[in-house]
């Protein structure tokens, strides 16, 4: 049986860092996603692979922990896994850890196998073997709704750039991420992290697209506002919710 464990170690180099010399959010999330799609070319299910087969994976769920952001120049080790299937949904953990073993990052994600014509959810055990999991997760979560954006609050606008598209030719997830963390008020972004990130993906955003990133402090007024947020990101032009997000700084 193929290893359902998978490492594979990151350095982190100055274009991913921050103002401060620190590893940018996105640039962690990229790090998953990059061990992610190479653990998955190894067990023989990777994008490529079901391209072959009219078939491809899209992220439905993410929900991360930053236990701490590495400097410009530290390595950043990534263990990752299948951990669990429901129904439509495959789950993969993480956990990842710097060059003395400390904890860096604890994560989950859950995935789809979508028809590439018919743009429909395929059932996971009718295509991935039943035995290529490992039944244990680094982040419990069982994917609850994430909570309806209060009204009020702060909005950006973006375009959606070329660069901004991934192999399936939609936006790729981190970018969603940072379309989010940008409409965050100047004072937060400039004294604080992101520490906690959920992430629920709904629809796709393509080139020319202009979408809407619009965020408030929840829950609004209370004791955590401006510490935690409830983000949305919309298209503008059909006011179709594309991703609901809510992040925790500190």
């Amino acid at each position: 049986m193929k290893d359902l464990l998978y490492r594979k170690e990151f350095t982190v180099h100055s274009y991913e860092s921050d103002f401060e010399g620190r590893a940018r959010l996105t640039s962690l999330l990229n790090y998953l996603q990059d061990a992610a799609g190479d653990h998955a070319a190894a067990l023989g299910w990777s994008v490529l692979d079901l391209w072959k087969r009219g078939m491809t994976w899209v992220l439905s769920r993410t929900h991360v922990l930053v236990h701490r952001y590495p400097a410009w120049g530290e390595r950043v080790e990534i263990l990752t896994w299948p951990s669990g299937r429901h129904g439509y949904f495959a789950l993969r953990d993480f956990e990842a850890a710097d060059a003395d073993g400390a904890a860096v990052l604890t994560g989950t994600t859950s995935w789809m196998i979508l028809h590439l014509q018919r743009k429909q959810p395929l059932k996971i055990d009718d295509i991935l073997p039943v035995n290529y999991l490992i039944d244990k997760r680094a982040l419990e979560d069982d994917f609850p709704p994430l909570p309806v954006l209060p009204e009020g609050g702060r909005e950006a606008a973006f375009p959606v750039e070329m660069n901004h598209l991934d192999l399936n030719r939609h936006v790729n997830n981190a970018v969603y991420v940072q379309w989010a963390l940008e409409a965050a008020p100047e004072e937060v972004l400039r004294r604080s992290r992101p520490v906690e990130v959920e992430v629920a993906y709904r629809a796709e955003a393509f080139y020319g697209d202009m979408i809407r990133s619009r965020i408030n402090a929840f829950p609004p007024g209370g004791a955590d506002a401006g510490v935690v947020f409830a983000h949305q990101i919309l298209n503008a032009a059909s006011g179709v919710e594309l991703t609901r997000l809510k992040t925790r700084w500190a």
